[in-house]
């Protein structure tokens, strides 16, 4: 069952619960996917306030559309690894052959909870450009939400690293230093230009 066909207080629950899902990776997706779609809103409003901006805010509307049916499907993707990686972990250890199984089905889970997380990072890191790219063309009645989502995206950008953090644990250090190369970057990549929208967001409301 996906994530977005439950409603918006169960979805609360269930993340309140003491179930494992959805988790800190589902939730910097889900966040990520409403903080695109306050950019979203933002444009639509402006285009349809402005029509003479209808004509240049389409190409980078559509690309946040794109963005965010990515991010909803990693949050539901980022439930799937989890239960993969738990039914592995379940997986027999009686012979030799079933620990070659199931450690070879630990790794395939493992794999995906990291590549999950660290796409979401990159598609947050996206939508921040694509933010700082469209705030200034918006209405100043949505400017406000504009940075709004940039906020989100910055939140959702955190917690995805720490998410792809604790699934660096099992790594030799090669790989692991290799996954911290990629992470530091899009950390301070994406701090960098959420500093940026949300400033000028706040001079613009001034």
């Amino acid at each position: 069952m996906t994530l977005w066909n439950r409603t918006a207080q169960d979805l609360l629950e269930a993340t309140t619960s003491h179930q494992p899902t959805p988790g800190g990776g589902s939730v910097a997706a889900l966040s990520g996917a409403f903080g695109v779609g306050l950019v979203c809103m933002a444009l639509n409003i402006t285009r349809r306030k402005q029509p003479e901006q209808a004509s240049a805010l389409r190409e980078p509307l559509e690309s946040l559309l794109g963005l965010q049916a990515e991010l909803r499907t990693l949050a539901d993707r980022d439930v799937q690894v989890f239960r993969a990686y738990v039914d592995a972990s379940r997986l027999p250890r009686d012979t030799d052959e079933d620990k070659q199984a199931r450690r070879a089905a630990l790794d395939r889970a493992g794999q995906q909870a990291r590549d999950v997380p660290l796409r979401v990072a990159q598609v947050a890191v996206e939508g921040l450009t694509l933010a700082g790219g469209v705030l200034e063309q918006t209405h100043p009645e949505v400017q406000s939400d504009v940075g709004a989502g940039a906020g989100l995206l910055l939140g959702s950008l955190h917690a995805s690293l720490l998410t792809l953090d604790i699934n660096l644990r099992h790594l030799d250090e090669e790989q692991r230093r290799a996954l911290e190369e990629q992470r530091d970057f899009y950390g301070a990549r994406g701090e960098a230009l959420a500093t940026q929208v949300l400033a000028r967001t706040r001079e613009l409301l001034q």
